[in-house]
């Protein structure tokens, strides 16, 4: 194997959002003899550099926004696939017109453009998710429907209310690919944007064949890459269907599943 694929939340990192030094120094010891290493998440990009850098990978390509962004930094990306900025103005529309209708109902939205993170709302999920990623939002307010274009764009509420939405996104922009990632997150991309595909353009770019990848994650939006990539190595916290497409479940999150499983490959079966 010659690269590895990595999901973040509930997979290299643990339930606290953080990494073990003992994690960072396999992938390190894994970089600089090297096997690439590639974090592949639905968070925005630039907090997946953010953790790379963390970790001491700087300087290399990274995926996000569930697979539409491959960036090094702000000035070197290389791959994007964008929703349009028409949609990004209807999808404001229908909430602002969803949220009239229901006044009551409260709905938190994030919108990644590149290196930008907005929000139109500044509710108490927002907060909580600013705490989680690290940075703060760029923009804060009604400009955020102003993005001339997003990678993804997600809303975070009460699993029924995200379902009745749902149901309008799909009536109205059945283009797009909309999904429930979560019981209380649902996930807006572009049609054709997965993880899986972002780590072929990955692999394309380096010319690495898609074989010689071991991937690693916990949820369904992982399951592709899971399935096809050279090796798939689902977590023992991970979901239903990331297990059925894996080849080996390694330990959890909490307890450096991905690490250990490294750890073993590459140098204790040596």
């Amino acid at each position: 194997m010659k690269a590895v694929a990595i999901d973040l939340d509930g997979t290299l990192l643990n339930s606290k959002h953080q990494i073990s030094s003992y994690t960072k120094n396999i992938l390190n010891k894994l970089d600089k003899n090297g096997i690439r290493i590639v974090l592949a998440s639905a968070r925005p990009i630039r907090s997946v550099l953010n953790i790379a850098a963390e970790i001491g990978l700087t300087g290399l390509p990274m995926i996000g926004g569930n697979g539409a962004i491959i960036a090094k930094n702000e000035n070197e990306i290389s791959y994007r696939n964008s929703i349009s900025k028409d949609d990004v103005l209807k999808i404001g529309e229908l909430l602002k017109e969803y949220l009239s209708l229901n006044p009551k109902n409260e709905i938190t939205m994030h919108i990644y453009s590149g290196f930008k993170w907005l929000i139109p709302f500044h509710t108490e999920k927002a907060k909580e998710e600013i705490k989680i990623i690290g940075f703060s939002p760029d923009v804060i307010g009604e400009d955020a429907f102003k993005a001339n274009l997003a990678e993804k764009i997600m809303f975070v509420s009460n699993p029924n209310i995200l379902k009745e939405f749902l149901n309008i996104l799909n009536k109205n922009l059945p283009h797009l690919s909309s999904v429930l990632s979560k019981f209380d997150s649902l996930e807006i991309n572009a049609v054709g944007v997965s993880k899986f595909l972002g780590v072929q353009e990955y692999a394309n770019y380096h010319k690495i064949n898609i074989s010689d990848f071991i991937a690693f994650g916990d949820g369904d939006n992982d399951e592709t890459m899971i399935a096809n990539c050279g090796y798939g190595v689902a977590m023992a916290n991970g979901t239903q269907l990331a297990k059925a497409r894996a080849k080996f479940i390694t330990e959890t999150n909490d307890n450096d599943g991905v690490a250990r499983f490294l750890e073993n490959y590459f140098f204790k079966s040596k």
